[in-house]
């Protein structure tokens, strides 16, 4: 298998109206980096166009590889995504670009020193732009349970701007049993617990569009965490 240095992951479901100009400001933020790297978009069982746009920008490009998935699965998506990936390190991204790409050298400069780099909306000087309803939410969610109940140390546990030394990725993925949204917060839980250096550093974050409301987010977060905690406290060997 060809090695890279770098593979950017993107997971793409009903993505038709971000993922070309994604991509775009991807090659942008990359080209000075001077890596040798590819972008990987995992189709995610999507009802719209997206497969069609990630299929012309593989055409299109040499180093974007398509991949398609029948039926929508964030964490196997992502597990999906590190099987297949070339690069040591692997830059995880939502294809709305919440995250401001500016910060995308730092993320890439971080991994020389740290296992696994992770954007944070909470860390000073962050600046997030979002509605009140879910930025309370999400205090919620990251202070009470992920960080009350599960122990975790990072302020922002659901950034979706992370980059993970690829076999490390590899290693806690295959360990994740939630398909859902949890499967990013449980990575991190679970990175923590097997001691790998993290690095988490204040982003500029916009909330870009809405799918789902965020108490029916809370709620389907709620039960994979209660496994997630059953599993960690009473079975040592998980």
């Amino acid at each position: 298998m060809e090695e890279y240095d770098l593979t950017v992951l993107l997971i793409a479901y009903n993505e038709e109206n971000f993922l070309e100009n994604c991509v775009k400001e991807v090659i942008q933020a990359v080209t000075p980096l001077r890596l040798k790297y590819e972008i990987l978009i995992v189709e995610n069982g999507s009802s719209d166009n997206t497969f069609n746009i990630a299929k012309k920008l593989s055409d299109e490009f040499p180093f974007i590889v398509a991949v398609h998935l029948d039926r929508p699965s964030g964490t196997n998506a992502i597990r999906k995504g590190y099987s297949i990936a070339r690069g040591n390190i692997v830059a995880n991204l939502d294809v709305d670009l919440s995250t401001d790409m500016s910060y995308f050298n730092e993320l890439i400069e971080h991994t020389k020193n740290y296992d696994i780099v992770t954007g944070s909306r909470y860390l000073d000087p962050s600046i997030v732009k979002r509605t009140f309803d879910r930025h309370y939410m999400s205090m919620i969610y990251n202070r009470v349970f992920i960080r009350g109940l599960l122990g975790s140390k990072i302020l922002d546990n659901g950034c979706g701007f992370r980059a993970v030394k690829r076999e490390i990725g590899k290693e806690l993925y295959d360990k994740i049993n939630d398909n859902g949204f949890f499967g990013p917060n449980e990575f991190l839980i679970r990175a923590q617990r097997k001691e790998y250096t993290i690095k988490e550093f204040p982003v500029k974050w916009s909330e870009n569009y809405r799918r789902i409301g965020p108490w029916q987010i809370l709620v389907t977060l709620l039960i994979p965490l209660t496994k997630l905690w059953i599993n960690l406290t009473f079975r040592k060997n998980q």
